[in-house]
């Protein structure tokens, strides 16, 4: 027996395969759907990737000012650090919901305003004089950031969904590659002699220049598929025919959010499945970024500025594994072995963190431990997967987030400072975190 969101789901279904609206035009060949999807990717994604990228190296190169003197400076006590990284998520988990921002605003003025608000808030920690300062400057962090996290959404409105897995991917790999290049950038910035302390110029060099990706978004970012100029008018109904093949492309008719959709999404079993499944992986997700440099410092002989250097290889890795699997898991159409494999790879990266002592081993627990990142690249597709209309699709998505960045407010309050270097009830809390919601296997 289907229950009555499934239903609607099918009757959904079912009326988008047989839709005959003339603006779709003739049914496309395979070797045309290529060819705009390739021209989608190529003026869609690097402004996605390279926006979601700087944007997680706003959020996370705290981590990096945190080994180049912030809490002498700022004079933090005990695991004041450690809630400078919960007060973020606190305000990104309320503000989840601003992901029906994508839907109901035009995209290129949303994606504007916020990659303006979060460059300028994360310049600004530069000028912290404080703990009071810099706890206000996260939490306005938080509010701006989770307004980009919605992109999945926006995604949906131009890839089928047996793309848009991959390109969610992409989206999501930008986070293990800013954290990559912020470590690197972080050794360099740090050695830069000044009167300013190393600190506040790596918040203002990784800050400010954010600011010229606003002004692409604002000329560039098409807000649906009417406004790609630059698709042709067939290429606009070949983008058209894909969509609502298997969705309702509501998007087609520059139909705003559909209130009862949205609110479809929280009758839906599969969208509190998932967002339990991201709680897990998110418990280590978030705040691996705040102190893997702090951890990589603490094994062996390592100095703070070789910390923040080394941190960047085991990011690099899953940048590469992120893709890949992406990519894998749209062509056989699966998402949970995928999920599964990860969790227990990152799990025994933890055990080695926890449970070892020599500098090769523990270094190698941190490869292990990243590449938790890939189990929530493949998570965020498989929730735009279950939902069939955008509108229920960002509901969907705000129960997914809201739910999975409560994660962070355990996983930044796990490191007490008097259990370092090994951290061990940390690490328990980590695996247990993703142990706990099981995984099913998907066949979409």
């Amino acid at each position: 027996m289907m229950d009555d969101t499934t239903k609607r789901d099918v009757e959904l279904m079912e009326d988008a395969s047989h839709a005959a609206d003339p603006a779709f035009g003739e049914p496309p060949t395979s070797e045309e759907e290529k060819s705009v999807i390739r021209k989608l990717d190529w003026r869609l994604m690097p402004m996605i990737f390279i926006i979601y990228s700087l944007s997680v190296l706003d959020r996370s190169n705290l981590g990096n000012a945190h080994v180049a003197g912030l809490d002498e400076s700022l004079g933090l006590k005990g695991d004041q650090y450690s809630t400078l990284g919960t007060f973020f998520y606190v305000t990104y988990i309320i503000f989840q919901s601003a992901a029906a921002g994508w839907k109901h605003f035009r995209a290129h003025i949303w994606v504007t305003c916020i990659v303006v608000s979060f460059a300028t808030i994360s310049a600004s920690q530069a000028a912290a004089q404080n703990y009071a300062g810099i706890v206000v400057l996260r939490f306005l962090l938080g509010v701006t950031e989770a307004m980009y996290a919605g992109v999945p959404v926006y995604l949906s409105f131009f890839y089928p969904r047996d793309r848009v897995g991959f390109r969610q991917g992409i989206f999501l790999s930008g986070s293990a590659l800013a954290n990559a290049y912020g470590g690197a950038l972080g050794y360099a910035i740090i050695q830069i002699k000044s009167h300013l302390e190393p600190w506040r110029i790596l918040f203002l060099i990784e800050g400010l220049p954010t600011l010229i990706m606003a002004v692409v978004a604002w000329f560039c970012f098409p807000d649906d598929i009417e406004s790609a100029k630059f698709l042709t008018e067939r290429e606009k109904q070949i983008v058209k025919h894909m969509v609502s093949r298997d969705q309702i492309a509501d998007v087609v008719n520059h139909t705003g959010l559909r209130v009862k959709d949205f609110l479809a999404a929280f009758k839906d079993w599969r969208s509190y499945l998932t967002g339990v499944m991201y709680f897990g992986c998110n418990v280590s997700f978030a705040s691996l970024p705040l102190f893997v440099p702090s951890i990589i410092s603490e094994i062996g002989s390592f100095s703070r500025i070789q910390a923040n250097g080394l941190s960047a290889p085991p990011y690099l890795l899953t940048f590469i594994l992120i893709i890949a699997c992406s990519f894998i898991s749209d062509r056989v159409r699966m998402r949970g072995p995928f999920v599964c494999f990860f969790g227990v790879v990152s799990a025994i990266g933890f055990l080695l963190l926890a449970t070892t002592e020599d500098a090769a081993p523990r270094y190698l627990g941190v490869y292990f431990a990243i590449t938790i990142f890939v189990c929530v690249a493949i998570l965020i597709p498989w929730v735009s997967n279950s939902h069939h209309t955008e509108s229920k699709r960002a509901g969907g998505f705000v129960i997914f987030a809201t739910f999975g960045q409560a994660g962070p407010l355990l996983g930044t309050n796990i490191f007490p400072s008097n259990e370092a270097p090994y951290y061990p009830s940390s690490y328990i809390a980590k695996i247990a975190g993703w142990t706990k919601p099981r995984a099913m296997r998907e066949k979409e």
